[in-house]
């Protein structure tokens, strides 16, 4: 069984660029190295997400990382499909990390009824001969 994703905005302003939650719901937090990163990062803005859809995607559909077996996690069943970009950081050519974060149910929680799940934090580095940013690996964490 396929979970399908849908991407949220966060609505409230960050003004003071801090860590982003859902219970929060601030916008992304960016952190880049300096102007001209900003820039490349803005650029290729578009490519990138699609990358990070196509990577999110495959991940929470793989099952030997996904599924619904108890002792499991994440487990599908406790994730609503709902994502959001929680950080991006580029400080410079050779790292950039977009956390994206994905809602669930936390069974016997007395959170919210739906709150923070799973970040799946996508890496890249840029390819100056390529003019493009390569898919590095993705890293998984409860949060």
């Amino acid at each position: 069984m396929s979970l399908e994703l849908k991407q949220i905005f966060l609505p409230n302003f960050n003004t003071n660029n801090v860590y982003v939650t859902y219970e929060n719901k601030l916008q992304i937090r960016t952190i880049f190295g300096d102007l001209s990163l900003k820039a490349l990062f803005e650029k290729h803005n578009d490519e990138i997400l699609k990358n990070i859809v196509n990577e999110i995607t495959d991940y929470v559909n793989d099952e030997n990382v996904c599924n619904n077996n108890i002792d499991m996690f994440p487990r599908n069943c406790e994730m609503t499909g709902e994502w959001y970009i929680g950080d991006i950081y580029f400080k410079d050519f050779d790292y950039l990390s977009v956390m994206t974060c994905f809602l669930g149910f936390h069974p016997n929680s007395k959170q919210m009824p739906i709150d923070d799940y799973l970040g799946l934090e996508v890496h890249f580095f840029y390819d100056e001969d390529q003019d493009k940013f390569i898919f590095d690996g993705i890293d998984s964490s409860c949060i």
